[in-house]
């Protein structure tokens, strides 16, 4: 039996990353475009989006939405 888990996302302040991790499923592939990499699982369903560089000033500019959007959608979110 799968177990479906929440999504989640994640902003961490010293590598300047953003994930949004979908599942736990471990990544097989990646598409990178520009700072921009999704990863695939071993069956082709997107497991992960990074956001590299992602500046955090314009990340607290909008962070009362995504907390907004986060807590709407049901999505575990954090900032580290």
């Amino acid at each position: 039996i799968m177990s479906k888990s929440k999504p989640k996302i994640s902003y961490d302040k010293e590598s300047q990353v953003m994930s949004i991790e979908l599942d736990k499923n471990k990544s097989v592939d990646s598409d990178v475009s520009g700072n921009v990499v999704i990863d695939y699982d071993k069956n082709g369903k997107v497991s992960r989006i990074n956001f590299y560089e992602f500046n955090f000033d314009n990340f607290r500019a909008g962070l009362k939405a995504i907390k907004e959007f986060a807590k709407k959608s049901d999505i575990a979110f954090s900032v580290k």
